[in-house]
């Protein structure tokens, strides 16, 4: 008699130990379906905002960005660590929401949104709203982009 509930739990371990790893299996299918999704654009439920410009890091300064990077900016862009900007960097440096870059009647704005260390236009710093063209060095933090069409 102790033989076989030695075998029935013995069964019942290796059981759960399967279903745990089918489980961690499915976890990660649908975290890299994810990732695959988010890196093409898609999101499901509609079209993503038209790209009408971009910012190429061309100093990452201390970050993990490589220099040569391209960013796409909406109409109306937000730069930050948090996950509901537009542009995510996770860089210490760089905060929740970081700044701001919009365009309107055909001209680039871009403005500090409150962050701990500054959004520069060619070295002029952005606590209100500056006008920026293309060719234009956008600093966030110690990271700097070239602003292109």
């Amino acid at each position: 008699m102790p033989l076989q509930i030695d075998s029935f739990l013995f069964i019942l371990r290796i059981l759960l130990v399967i279903l745990l790893y089918l489980f961690l299996m499915q976890v990660v299918l649908a975290i890299t379906r994810d990732l695959r999704k988010s890196a093409t654009g898609e999101d499901g439920g509609g079209a993503r905002a038209k790209t009408i410009g971009h910012l190429v890091v061309v100093n990452s300064g201390p970050s993990n960005l490589m220099p040569g990077t391209r960013f796409a900016l909406e109409p109306q862009t937000t730069i930050g660590r948090g996950p509901t900007n537009t542009i995510q960097i996770s860089d210490p440096v760089v905060s929740a929401e970081h700044s701001r870059v919009w365009f309107r009647n055909g001209s680039w704005y871009v403005q500090d949104a409150g962050s701990s260390n500054g959004t520069y236009v060619n070295s002029q710093p952005a606590r209100e709203a500056l006008p920026a063209r293309p060719g234009d060095i956008v600093s966030v933090g110690y990271i700097q982009f070239k602003l292109t069409q």
